[in-house]
């Protein structure tokens, strides 16, 4: 068992709850010896982030450590290989604690400062010797309560003063003999101490400034080119005291001013996105520790003289994840869109996939639920999911309630959940056993779909229906109201987590029929209060047309079909969709038998489309179709998944004992040709098909045996590779 004999440790301060302009991160130390050995591990949770030295040497390059959790119920630590750190004789472990999610003081609209966790950072640690305790955390550890960093938090920003920089104070041989002790923590946290084995937090990539623009009052503004999650790396040797600003924004005014899109109105206290270096007269390179930001322009101010493009970089800051696929085609356009949907998934990941990397930083659940499966799709997020998963079961309240954001402080029960949001209980376990075969992780959460279908017969109104939650959010509509009613999309997407329960309670070995007896007079209440008599769906939008052909509500289709097919007609083959109703879209369009509809809504030029926002100079996918707010959001990602499975062809079901590997590609009408692939454990999937004249030529190379469905014949394929199917 982890950390039988550690406990927290924290300042000696008292901690004070009121937003101050001041908030050092402390620093911590313990000496130690060792005798000869030949394993070592580190075992390490911090809260709300920490880094760690031993013997003057970071322990990691992994960022924004310890993970992010509802710390009354789990507590993530981390486990580090760290014997090539430690010597036989005297050692030094080291420590900086940053605030994190962990005490976030000032006002925001969620509420995080009234978290029933907030405390000051504390640190729990324990150093395994060839399987027996050496070190761990209490009492007679060493403590200085300030530090160089002398304001943290993650979602403004950090404060570096370089004067206040103690050199060497991570060595062994400094001395620490005027610091003071750490305090044992008298509130530790909670939560249940869990292993974190998904991938890390890193700086993946080193972005070069592009340009320099000249602003206004001696301010500089240097563009990376495109929009990331992370920080700037600012390299300065200025005069001791002189103070740089940096400031981060994702768009610039005509006038080279930034353009925050009224995304500070959130942070009526602290700063938003601001860091803050404060010079000690040598040459330094900094860059923040506990905080990070969505952005593509840095504004500095407080240079000297005129700086070249050298002197600041972006760091692109996100889940160290695999990218299992790729796409590209004729269209250029559309390939460009992948790129930045993959950029655009990479920055929200970030031990939850948070909705964007500027104004919140928060898990919102609706976002992940129309992402979930282009995620799982094309990136290698099973872990990632995994740990997110705890965090979705930790939210659920005892009576089955859940919160729009996850993990949450509390805030979120009340508004932005509802089965929309909610639907994140049932997307996470169903998504892993179909990409990653994880049945156990399914049956798991039976208990927990239980509660819930429990809790949403207690939101039912008089009028038998569901009416809470959000509805199809973010719509392209000039007020930004959902056309589609939410007790519409609500009584859909309870019908699908019955069937997700069912096929749980199949795989657990007991009898489905609780659910499936259910399902049946679902579907028939479905059908008597949205259904005409011709078939046509009652609810005349785009939205509830996609979502009773996707979900597969009843048996005769042909006059829904003919409804969306009128409406992609009505509309110029734009979507009418929020993000509820568009991730339903292609698909339903598929089952039209009609892929060129999707890939004309994909490829749409005007308001409202994607191709608006290329034109408009997007490197990110955008939060909504009016451009406004955040431009770094991926809730509508799901096209992906359709680009890679459609278009592509390569369709993945581990719901077997072995992966089941379709390859049907749609042979799309608009496209010349299109390539893509696909990783999976035994090697890659490649797809390429090209389009001459009236022949249409495919190649394949799969490294296991594949289904090809090729006007609708069914053929099987060896391992190999495979040219000039016609």
């Amino acid at each position: 068992m982890a950390f039988e004999k550690s406990v927290f440790i924290t300042s000696y301060i008292p901690f004070e709850k009121e937003f101050k302009d001041t908030c050092p991160a402390p620093l911590l130390r313990k000496k130690f010896s060792l005798n000869a050995f030949t394993n070592a591990r580190l075992n390490v949770c911090a809260l709300g982030y920490g880094e760690f030295y031993i013997n003057g040497k970071l322990v990691t390059e992994d960022k924004l450590i310890s993970p992010v959790s509802d710390y009354t119920k789990t507590l993530w630590y981390t486990s580090y290989d760290v014997a090539h750190l430690l010597h036989a004789g005297e050692n030094v472990f080291a420590a900086v604690l940053g605030n994190g999610w962990y005490n976030e003081p000032f006002k925001t609209s969620w509420d995080h400062d009234t978290a029933p966790w907030r405390d000051q950072p504390k640190l729990l640690m324990e150093l395994i010797i060839d399987g027996e305790t050496a070190v761990y955390t209490g009492e007679e550890w060493r403590l200085k309560p300030d530090s160089a960093i002398i304001y943290n938090h993650l979602r403004s920003g950090e404060y570096f003063d370089a004067r206040k920089h103690v050199k060497g104070w991570n060595d062994v041989s400094f001395d620490d003999s005027d610091w003071g002790y750490a305090r044992i923590d008298p509130n530790p946290p909670a939560g249940v101490l869990r292993k974190c084995v998904c991938p890390p937090i890193r700086e993946k990539e080193i972005i070069p400034a592009k340009r320099v623009i000249r602003g206004e009052n001696g301010k500089w503004i240097f563009d990376m080119g495109r929009n990331i999650s992370g920080y700037a790396r600012v390299s300065v040797k200025e005069k001791c005291g002189t103070e740089i600003t940096i400031r981060y924004s994702e768009e610039i005014n005509e006038d080279g001013t930034l353009n925050l899109n009224r995304m500070f109105s959130h942070y009526k206290q602290s700063p938003f996105m601001t860091d803050k270096f404060i010079s000690n007269g040598e040459a330094w390179e900094f860059s923040p520790r506990f905080t990070y930001h969505g952005f593509r322009f840095a504004e500095i101010s407080g240079l000297t003289g005129v700086p070249s493009k050298e002197t600041v970089k972006g760091v692109f800051l996100h889940q160290d994840v695999e990218m299992l696929s790729g796409f590209e085609c004729s269209n250029e356009a559309l390939t460009r869109l992948f790129e930045i949907g993959q950029v655009s998934t990479l920055s929200n990941l970030m031990y939850m996939p948070t909705d964007c990397p500027t104004r919140e930083k928060l898990g919102w659940a609706n976002d992940a639920q129309a992402s979930c499966e282009q995620m799982l799709l094309n990136f290698d997020t099973v872990e990632f999911f995994k740990k997110w998963l705890q965090d979705i079961y930790d939210a659920m309240r005892p009576d089955g309630a859940m919160p729009g954001i996850i993990p949450t402080s509390g805030w979120g029960y009340e508004w932005g959940n509802g089965p929309v949001s909610d639907g994140i209980l049932f997307e996470v376990p169903e998504k892993l056993y179909r990409y990653a075969g994880n049945k156990q992780i399914l049956i798991d959460s039976l208990p927990y779909f239980r509660r819930y279908f429990a809790y949403l017969e207690t939101r039912r109104e008089e009028d038998g229906h569901i009416h809470f939650g959000l509805d199809d959010w973010a719509p392209p509509t000039p007020d930004y109201k959902s056309k589609t009613p939410a007790c519409f999309i609500n009584a859909v997407l309870r019908i699908k987590f019955l069937k997700i329960a069912a096929l749980a309670a199949k795989l657990e070995g007991t009898n489905p029929a609780e659910f499936d007896e259910e399902i049946y007079s679902s579907i028939r209440s479905f059908r008597s209060d949205f259904i005409d008599n011709d078939g046509s769906v009652r609810v005349k939008t785009m939205t509830a047309a996609a979502m009773v052909i996707h979900h597969r509500l009843y048996d005769d289709f042909d006059a829904v079909k003919r409804q969306l097919i009128d409406f992609m007609h009505e509309y110029d083959f734009h979507h009418d969709c929020g993000m509820v109703g568009l991730p339903c879209l292609y698909p339903a369009l598929n089952a039209c038998g009609r892929e060129d509809l999707a890939l004309k809504v994909l490829t749409a030029e005007g308001y409202p489309g994607f191709m608006n926002w290329l034109d408009k100079g997007a490197t990110t996918l955008w939060e909504n179709w009016q451009c406004g707010n955040s431009h770094n959001h991926h809730m509508y990602s799901s096209f992906m998944a359709w680009l890679i499975q459609t278009v592509g062809g390569i369709r993945i079901d581990y719901r077997e004992d072995k992966p089941k590997i379709i390859i049907r590609p749609a042979f799309v009408e608009g496209l010349d040709w299109a390539r893509a692939h696909r990783d999976i454990e035994e090697g890659r999937i490649e797809t390429e098909w090209k389009r001459e004249g009236d022949k249409v030529s495919l190649r394949i190379k799969t490294p296991v045996k594949a289904a090809v469905v090729m006007d609708g014949k069914e053929m099987w394929i060896e391992e190999g590779e495979y040219g000039e199917l016609v």
